[in-house]
């Protein structure tokens, strides 16, 4: 099913977004998969040749991950 108009905390932002709701088995290595209108609200840029670094922009303010830090973090737990 969908779920819509969910608020999201990203660090210190909040976006509505909506969600796809799958059922499947537990699987650390599929990804989520951030759609074109969570990116878009979020202002997102993706950096791929400078370390591939996702940055999410909400007015003047802006927070940065590390997509392969966060993998890796993943990859920890």
């Amino acid at each position: 099913g969908i779920v819509e108009d969910v608020l999201v905390k990203v660090e210190g932002f909040i976006f509505p977004a909506d969600f796809m709701v799958l059922d499947m088995e537990e699987n650390k290595e599929v990804p989520l998969i951030l759609g074109r209108p969570f990116l878009a609200t979020g202002g997102a840029l993706i950096d791929v040749k400078n370390g591939a670094e996702l940055t999410l922009r909400v007015d003047e303010e802006s927070i940065t991950f590390s997509i392969y830090q966060a993998m890796k973090n993943n990859d920890e737990d």
